[in-house]
């Protein structure tokens, strides 16, 4: 199982075999270990540049262990966690994974939305602000 934990006042560690995508399925990247960016501000996205320190985001990194996700994984989930970035939106995670909070709480699934642009009230999960927040993620990587 892979292991998301959302770092006190930063970017989140995914540890584990991952496939990073985009939206329409092209692979940017197969690694074990990741740092991705979950204030909104790196000029690297998904990838955290440090952007965090300098924005002064805040976030305790615990995990409410009763989030309920919008949708559902398809398929069964292979030793793979495949994380699809949604242009300008979340970051979805299919695959069977654990989001384990620096501060406490966890929860374990199959398919989960993670916040990418630091406003979320559910955070590390995504709720929609991104929307009303103006959020913009189509950056190189993702290009």
């Amino acid at each position: 199982m892979i292991t998301l934990q959302p770092q006190v006042d930063g970017p989140i560690k995914v540890s584990g075999e991952t496939d990073v995508c985009t939206a329409d399925g092209r692979l940017i990247e197969h690694a074990a270990e990741l740092w991705l960016c979950r204030c909104g501000s790196s000029s690297t996205k998904p990838y955290c540049d440090g952007s965090h320190k300098l924005r002064g985001f805040r976030d305790a990194a615990a995990v409410p262990p009763d989030y309920k996700p919008k949708g559902s994984s398809a398929g069964a989930p292979g030793p793979v966690l495949k994380l699809t970035l949604v242009p300008n939106g979340p970051l979805r995670c299919f695959g069977a994974m654990k989001v384990e909070g620096c501060a406490g709480g966890a929860w374990s699934g199959t398919y989960a939305s993670l916040c990418r642009c630091g406003q979320s009230s559910n955070k590390p999960f995504c709720d929609g602000t991104h929307r009303s927040a103006g959020f913009e993620s189509v950056i190189r990587a993702e290009a």
